[in-house]
């Protein structure tokens, strides 16, 4: 079973060494730069989002049941970026399971018995996907008035991955 410890490593290495890309920075999140803004130091943002936040998604995500360490760890950055509902439900619909949006007992039994490095490969094109449609979310919003589209700005169209 994973181990909470390894999978915050894995998922928040301040020096990624993942030619994946995967990994992410902690001081990249949202919830950290808003903390920052309020005085929170470095070491205490570390402590309170490894000890508190990190802590509860593993909860919500069921982490110790989970085979995979790095199945684990990715799941742990799919949750901390706020995308592991909307993933949990297109892995539910996948597999042909009652789709609830949590990480149910069923979900982790076909989670646990798929390939890990299909799982792996799957997870990290869907948070690239995430990603992608939430950058171009905020490029809307920040480029868009109630008129529409600012004079002179262009508003790239992604086409299919318009959600």
């Amino acid at each position: 079973m994973a181990d909470y410890q390894k999978a915050f490593e894995y998922a928040f290495s301040l020096e990624s060494t993942d030619l994946s890309k995967s990994q992410i920075k902690l001081n990249g999140l949202p919830l950290w730069k808003t903390l920052q803004r309020n005085g929170f130091s470095q070491g205490e943002l570390y402590a309170l989002f490894k000890g508190l936040y990190g802590a509860e998604l593993w909860r919500l995500l069921r982490g110790a049941k989970i085979c995979n360490q790095k199945t684990a760890g990715l799941l742990l950055l799919v949750a901390s970026k706020g995308f592991l509902p909307d993933l949990i439900h297109e892995l539910q619909h996948f597999m042909g399971i009652e789709q609830n949006n949590e990480m149910c007992g069923k979900t982790i039994k076909h989670l646990n018995n798929m390939p890990a490095n299909k799982v792996h490969q799957w997870l990290s094109a869907s948070l690239a996907y995430y990603e992608l449609v939430q950058h171009r979310r905020e490029i809307v919003d920040g480029k868009t008035s109630v008129l529409g589209t600012l004079k002179g700005e262009i508003i790239p169209n992604i086409g299919i991955l318009t959600v």
